[in-house]
């Protein structure tokens, strides 16, 4: 039984959320899943209004099909089973981290409560996206990898990660590099064939459905902030999230002098990124301590005294480097590349640091998952509020868009013309697109309260945002760290009328 405790404690972490509303992303991921449970050949093969205009899902979902495939076949039923079908990926991943922390740091227990149990995973084991498919994968994938007899199936689990985030392609070179470092070329270059059967497989089937390739038509999409300021703003919020809300900086410190190096470096980063920003108060303070908690992490994971922390680093360092070429930078991007930091720090920890880091990880995972269900309900009363006032038009997207659209409700294109008398319900958190009229002969505007105040994972005041690194804004409002404390309305919702 006490083999089992951290899966204990995670199956009851997740059973505690299982009614959480759909939130966020899971609104997309949903609506391709029930895509798939009609036309499973094309998941992708519908429209969506994700980003201001109705356009193919195919040109603007960037993922590939999945966890729609997954999700079919529970994607009509209620919201308490959809999140009860992820358990076995939260199940798999929790023990991939065991075998993972036992093979490498002889701490299993703590491995698996570290990885599964920080702030990025938990919030993705409550959700309906594909990040907890990904980390299972990845885990299981990298167990066996490093087992002399497994590696072939390690390589095609590490592939298929690639089935469910684009991501997973990151990890391929880890699967040639390390039989390349034990001086098996040959085999090495096998594996890599193996763990490319998955997306190749996907590729064909992507020719053969759609008549183009969905992973280079995201290439292109993905490839559009690239700028010094996009890269500016993405560097310094991977580092943020990466210690505020995956690798908390406490086992760094059984090696103080990296860990206090990278710390001072972190601190220069958040001093920076916040005068870049403009920021003052709450979201100063958010982002100046996330940056130095990530320096610190980073730091103290900057290990190469043997092949096999040498391998682990180049994972983790990998994995930084992708994160810079995507669209924008999500908390939850850091799912396929945190583990080692938590690894190689797990080698050189004593237990009781080790043990008070997962405590204190838990601890914080728990409040942060609490108020992102506390964001989510009032996503879902919003929508219901709205929905009250009969049908109409959708200014915004992610859970108050999907609980709209079950009312009958549609989406506003940008700069839309709306007829008169036509009800328009605007988020202000979820991206809300503007219509072209002016003229509206009722305004109301509700303000949605923080039910419980403390720490936030979408905060204005506080200058956080769990879910990207910019707020719903005019213009748009760069933010870094993953929570902060924020007295704000969790959201506004306001109510428009176009004139008769």
């Amino acid at each position: 039984m006490r083999d089992r405790l951290h899966l204990l404690v995670l199956v009851g972490l997740f059973v505690l959320f299982l009614d959480k509303p759909v939130h966020v992303d899971d609104a997309n991921f949903l609506a391709m899943a029930r895509t798939a449970a009609e036309t499973p050949w094309t998941p992708h093969g519908f429209s969506i209004n994700w980003g201001g205009t109705t356009e193919s899902a195919f040109n603007v979902l960037s993922n590939p099909p999945g966890i729609a495939w997954w999700l079919a076949p529970v994607s009509n039923g209620p919201i308490a089973l959809m999140h009860a079908w992820m358990l076995p990926w939260l199940i798999l991943a929790g023990v991939g981290a065991y075998r993972l922390g036992e093979r490498i740091a002889g701490k299993g227990q703590v491995a698996s409560l570290l990885i599964c149990g920080a702030p990025v995973a938990m919030l993705a084991s409550h959700s309906l996206t594909p990040d907890l498919p990904l980390l299972a994968c990845t885990l299981w994938g990298v167990d066996a990898l490093l087992d002399e007899k497994r590696r072939e199936r390690g390589a095609l689990v590490m592939g298929a990660a690639a089935c469910f985030r684009y991501s997973g392609l990151a990890l391929l070179p880890l699967v040639v590099v390390w039989p390349w470092m034990q001086g098996e070329r040959s085999r090495a270059m096998r594996l890599g064939a193996i763990a490319a059967i998955p997306i190749v497989a996907l590729m064909i089937h992507d020719a053969a459905a759609y008549g183009s390739i969905h992973l280079l038509a995201m290439t292109e999409f993905q490839s559009v902030s690239n700028g010094a300021d996009d890269l500016i703003h993405k560097s310094i919020a991977s580092v943020a999230t990466f210690g505020a809300a995956a690798v908390l900086p406490i086992v760094a410190w059984c090696r103080p002098r990296r860990a206090i190096v990278g710390a001072a470096i972190g601190l220069l980063i958040g001093v920076g990124g916040a005068q870049w920003a403009a920021q003052a108060g709450t979201a100063q303070m958010a982002t100046v301590l996330s940056c130095t908690a990530g320096g610190a992490s980073i730091g103290g994971a900057l290990s190469i005294r043997d092949p096999l922390d040498r391998w682990l680093l180049l994972w983790l360092l990998g994995g930084l480097a992708f994160l810079l070429g995507l669209r924008f930078t999500a908390t939850r991007y850091w799912i396929p590349f945190y583990a080692p930091a938590i690894l190689i720090g797990l080698r050189h920890a004593p237990t009781a640091l080790a043990r008070s880091a997962a405590f204190t990880t838990i601890v914080l995972s728990l409040i942060l998952a609490a108020d992102d269900v506390d964001f989510a309900t009032t996503q879902a009363e919003a929508a219901q509020i709205a929905g009250a006032t009969g049908t109409g038009s959708i200014a915004g997207h992610w859970g108050f868009q999907h609980y709209l659209h079950e009312r009958g409700w549609t989406d506003i294109e940008d700069d839309q013309r709306l007829e008169p008398g036509t009800w328009i319900a605007e988020s202000r958190a979820a991206w809300p697109q503007e219509p072209a009229n002016e003229c509206f002969d009722f305004t109301e505007t509700v303000r949605l309260v923080d039910p419980r105040p403390g720490l936030r994972v979408h905060t204005v005041e506080g200058g956080a945002n769990f879910h990207g690194h910019t707020l719903a804004g005019k213009p748009p409002i760069k933010v870094f760290a993953p929570w902060s404390i924020g007295t704000d309305p969790m959201d506004e919702l306001t109510l428009r009328r176009v004139c008769q």
